[in-house]
């Protein structure tokens, strides 16, 4: 009964453990930690300390620069976009002549809603550019520099909710 007793309350703790602490380049949820190497956090602006890939660099250059790029589209478009809408919504305007009341409507604000989308949609591409590049930074970034002969094997307990494992790479 002892044994079973025992069996029951180690099993319901669960102790994470791993072999080794995995060193690969992630990315974070904001831009306080947009990159996670190891157990270190950093800012979208320290990427340079974060890449030491040549090639890699290249492309979170390119990212940076598609991105920078796709928010000027975006803030160009919004604002073509809200200064639209607001004429529109206040182009009727009335104007005493004589002593009589008139209703002066203001052309429209529709064609600056639709310069404000087409901005917009141009800088869709760059950020949708940007995300794949920078995807391409994290990929080559965790890729194993050198040949096989400078490869490490290695082994790995993972402890998980539903069992544990031993796995051996190499």
């Amino acid at each position: 009964m002892r044994k079973l007793l025992f069996t029951l309350l180690t099993s319901l703790f669960c102790i994470p453990a791993s072999a080794q602490v995995s060193d690969s380049l992630t990315l974070g949820k904001n831009n306080r930690e947009f990159f996670i190497k190891g157990e270190q956090k950093y800012k979208f602006s320290e990427y340079k300390k974060v890449f030491t890939n040549p090639e890699a660099l290249g492309y979170m250059k390119k990212a940076n620069t598609n991105s920078t790029v796709s928010q000027i589209f975006a803030a160009v478009g919004g604002g073509f976009i809200g200064f639209g809408l607001a004429k529109e919504l206040l182009r009727n305007k009335t104007v005493y002549r004589n002593g009589i009341a008139y209703k002066e409507k203001q052309e429209g604000g529709w064609g600056l809603v639709g310069i404000g989308l087409g901005c917009v949609g141009i800088g869709i591409p760059f950020a949708i550019s940007s995300n794949k590049n920078l995807k391409k930074a994290i990929k080559t970034q965790n890729q194993p520099t050198g040949t096989e002969e400078n490869k490490v094997a290695f082994y790995k307990l993972d402890i998980r909710g539903n069992g544990i494992g031993l796995s051996y790479n190499f």
